[in-house]
């Protein structure tokens, strides 16, 4: 549980450097699975909740603060 102590501190303090890797383990934790994949566009989908979306920038291997932001609403992360 401290690894996803640390991440869900990540995600509160340090948003412009989460990566495709860090909303995949956040969002797996939360008992959310990746139902589709193309591209650069994933939707990872959990049983009675809206599918959370997200796509990696082509130049950059963060992801932008609004989806960020929408992962820590929908996870209900927020202090």
């Amino acid at each position: 549980m401290k690894r996803d102590e640390k991440l869900i501190r990540k995600f509160l303090t340090d948003k412009m450097h989460i990566t495709v890797e860090d909303c995949d383990r956040l969002l797996t934790a939360y008992g959310y699975s990746l139902h589709k994949k193309g591209g650069s566009h994933r939707a990872y989908h959990k049983y009675g909740t809206t599918p959370v979306n997200i796509v990696s920038p082509k130049k950059s291997r963060y992801i932008l603060i609004a989806y960020v932001n929408r992962i820590i609403r929908d996870l209900g992360l927020e202090e």
